[in-house]
């Protein structure tokens, strides 16, 4: 029987795998969901054991490749966060009658997995979701599709992909697995709370999110969230330094206990593949079009380079040192460093409201604030030529 450990990644095996159904969720410090057994339902079998990742050693893999790329369909890659390199190879998947699962926002603003089995359904796994995906019961669903033959296509963060292979207790042929350079995670309760602010100064409107687009600066980190607004389908950007929860996230200040002790943060990947972003692209002087986003795709096993061989009329990928793609990837060599301010952010969560925490955050960042206004006016080519030199 597992007991409540500040190192759970919170990826849910054990949770999944329960036979009794004894393991349920409970709210912890930022309301991060944590395991919890109920005693009178256990029955000491030990699989909550046998599937949890924490002390799990890991295995270098056999064989490493790394790839700057960019999908070759501009409207694609428009819409994508960095490079579209996702939906070239979950669009290969579904062409082979295949099953997607991945992380989506759904119309209440919550983050889950998801189970997709049209294309229709990968509009919503696009782009990036700055809050701990709630995996829902998919490592049941995707080994009943295994069993069954399918060719299955996971993503997630590495936690979660190794949560997946620790609930499944063994390889299949016909399962191909992406984990993305993760920074860390916010929990969906200090999220629901931010939305609260978000929703009150857009007069209860607020209809959509994207934490990522480059529909006013590029291809960059800059914006947070254009809004939509139901009835004009206009939008409205709002950046990084106009609210507390996208800058204490970019600051590692509300993430997950266990994100800044990650094992997984390192190039001992859990995925067939690896996908973020390709920052610092630009000094690597490869001969192809990065402007618009480019993806660093790793492939960790010889299935994902075998694979890769499907996607060269969807995704073009470049060849590059290993150690180029990890200089700019910080969580490709080590965790995320625990903010001095978490603590106090944790009471201000507890104690005030959204627009009070937004208050306090306006009040304590000045300076960040006026460096991300002259950011914003900064010509996106100009920011291009600074993250090729600086």
């Amino acid at each position: 029987m597992i007991e409540f450990n500040s190192m759970c990644t919170g990826c849910g095996a054990c949770v999944q795998i329960c036979p009794k159904s004894a393991i349920h969720w409970i709210k912890k410090e930022f309301d991060f969901l944590y395991p919890e057994v109920d005693k009178n339902l256990c029955v000491k079998c030990g699989l909550c054991k046998k599937v949890c990742t924490i002390d799990k050693n890991l295995v270098n893999p056999a064989i490493q490749k790394a790839y700057a790329a960019v999908n070759t369909d501009a409207d694609v890659l428009r819409n994508s966060t960095s490079g579209g390199a996702f939906i070239a190879i979950a669009e290969t998947v579904l062409n082979k009658g295949g099953i997607v699962y991945g992380c989506i926002m759904d119309e209440d603003f919550k983050v889950c997995h998801t189970r997709c089995t049209k294309k229709d359904d990968l509009q919503k796994c696009m782009g990036s979701k700055y809050v701990q995906s709630d995996i829902n019961a998919t490592y049941c669903l995707a080994e009943h599709d295994l069993k069954s033959g399918l060719f299955v296509l996971f993503s997630g963060t590495p936690c979660q992909i190794a949560g997946l292979y620790g609930y499944l207790q063994k390889r299949y042929e016909n399962l191909i697995t992406i984990d993305i350079v993760c920074h860390g995670v916010g929990s969906q309760g200090y999220f629901d709370k931010y939305l609260q602010f978000e929703k009150q100064r857009r007069n209860g409107s607020l209809k959509e999110i994207r934490f990522r687009s480059k529909r006013y600066v590029g291809w960059s980190c800059v914006v947070v969230a254009p809004r939509g607004n139901e009835m004009t389908r206009k939008y409205k950007p709002y950046f990084n330094y106009d609210n507390y929860y996208y800058s204490y996230f970019l600051s590692g200040d509300i993430y997950r206990q266990s994100c800044y002790s990650c094992k997984y943060a390192n190039l001992i990947r859990q995925g067939d593949f690896t996908l973020g972003d390709f920052w610092g692209v630009e000094s690597l002087d490869l001969g192809i079009e990065t402007s618009k986003g480019c993806s660093l795709l790793i492939a960790n096993s010889k299935r994902a380079i075998d694979f890769l061989s499907l996607v060269t009329d969807k995704l073009q990928c470049i060849e590059v040192d290993i150690n180029d793609a990890a200089r700019k990837n910080g969580q490709l060599r080590a965790p995320s460093k625990k903010s001095k301010i978490r603590s106090q952010l944790l009471e201000e969560y507890k104690k005030y409201s959204a627009n009070e925490i937004q208050r306090l955050y306006k009040r304590r960042n000045h300076k960040g604030i006026c460096l991300g206004i002259i950011k914003r006016y900064m010509p996106y080519n100009l920011r291009r030529v600074l993250r090729k030199y600086i």
